[in-house]
């Protein structure tokens, strides 16, 4: 004999028949799925419109605000290179953003507006997840200056640990990040950050 009781017997028992790994895996997967769906939603909603900048803490960087952040890549509107070492002691404001995010675009012609009247800073862009002719446009239609650094695949972001664009680190003249704004802000909102870069 097999040792296995007919369906009918285990069903007499109370018995539940076994369940094939197969079918539970997608089950466990797709709840695992929806948790962490529900979670990115929730730091969504958390870090939209957060316009006041905020210290800097280890988690927010992946590592230790003492350590310079290094950042390089090509230029989406000029296919040049873009590194903030070539920014040596000059504080930099750090903007993540996306042609295709609502966030970024609000807070676009305040950005235009600080780097424009503040060239003792440089501003520079992460363009995630986005497209080379998407990118030029929103130049264009913004009328930023700044570079930017193409980040096609999302992978600088997702250093960051961020679950939403826009993003703006404000780092000091060496490069340590000391603020940060989660979310769209307006010029007074990278003005207050800029002004930690500088004391930073």
């Amino acid at each position: 004999m097999s040792g296995r009781r007919p369906r009918r017997e285990r069903a007499a028992h109370g018995e539940r028949p076994p369940q094939s790994p197969r079918r539970t895996l997608p089950i466990a997967l797709g709840i695992a799925l929806g948790l962490a769906a529900a979670a990115g939603g929730a730091a969504l909603a958390l870090t939209h419109g957060n316009s006041a900048p905020a210290p800097c803490g280890p988690a927010a960087q992946g590592g230790s605000t003492s350590a310079a952040l290094e950042l390089s890549g090509t230029n989406p509107i000029t296919g040049r290179p873009v590194s903030l070492a070539s920014y040596a002691g000059k504080p930099i404001v750090l903007n993540l953003w996306a042609s295709w995010c609502t966030g970024c675009s609000a807070e676009a012609r305040a950005l235009a507006t600080f780097a424009r009247t503040h060239p003792q800073a440089q501003v520079v862009g992460v363009d995630v997840q986005d497209s080379v002719a998407d990118a030029k446009a929103f130049y264009r239609r913004f009328g930023w200056r700044h570079p930017s650094i193409f980040d096609p695949q999302g992978l600088i972001a997702a250093r960051f640990g961020l679950q939403g664009l826009p993003a703006t680190l404000f780092l000091d003249r060496r490069h340590r990040v000391v603020a940060k704004i989660l979310g769209d802000t307006n010029l007074t909102g990278f003005e207050a950050g800029y002004r930690k870069a500088l004391r930073g």
